[in-house]
C-alpha cells in the first residue's frame, strides 16, 4: 500500500511538471507572436497586423475599418518609447468562450503623447496551432499640451 501512494504521489508529480513545461512553452509562444503583432502596429503594418487577429476581431472590423481605426489609434499614442511585459499568464477556460488555450499578456508602455498607459493582448491559438490575437485592450492618460 506504502509502494502504491509513493508511485501515486509520483505519477502526480510528474504530470504537473509536465502541464508546467507546456504552459511555460504556450506562454513563450503567444508572447513572440504578440511582441511581433504590436511591431506591426506600430510601425503602421496595419494590413499584416490584420492578418494576425482572429476571426472573431475580423468579425468586428473590416481591413479597410481596421487600417483606418489603428491609424487614428496610433496617432493618438504617438511614437512607441517603451514597451515591458509587466505580466503573462496562460489559461484553458475564458468566460463566454470554448475551451482552448489562452494566454493573457499585459504591459506597461510609454508612448509620445500618453501616460500611465498599460495595454494588454489576450491571443488563443487556433485550430491549426497558430496563435491569433484574440482580443486587445488598452488605457491612457493624455499628455496635456500647452497653446
Amino acid at each position: 500500500m506504502k509502494k502504491l501512494l509513493i508511485l501515486f504521489v509520483y505519477i502526480l508529480s510528474f504530470y504537473n511538471l509536465s502541464a508546467q513545461k507546456y504552459t511555460n512553452t504556450y506562454i513563450k509562444d503567444a508572447t513572440k507572436i504578440g511582441s511581433e503583432w504590436w511591431n506591426q502596429v506600430n510601425s503602421k503594418q496595419y494590413e499584416e497586423s490584420y492578418d494576425n487577429i482572429s476571426d472573431i476581431l475580423k468579425d468586428r472590423f473590416t481591413l479597410e475599418n481596421w487600417i483606418s481605426q489603428m491609424s487614428m489609434l496610433m496617432e493618438e499614442f504617438g511614437d512607441i518609447e517603451n514597451r515591458i511585459i509587466r505580466k503573462s499568464y496562460f489559461q484553458s477556460e475564458l468566460e463566454g468562450f470554448e475551451d482552448g488555450f489562452y494566454v493573457t499578456i499585459e504591459y506597461d508602455v510609454k508612448y509620445s503623447k500618453t501616460r500611465n498607459h498599460t495595454e494588454s493582448l489576450l491571443l488563443k491559438q487556433s485550430d491549426e496551432f497558430k496563435w491569433e490575437v484574440f482580443d486587445f485592450e488598452y488605457t491612457f492618460q493624455s499628455l496635456e499640451t500647452k497653446d
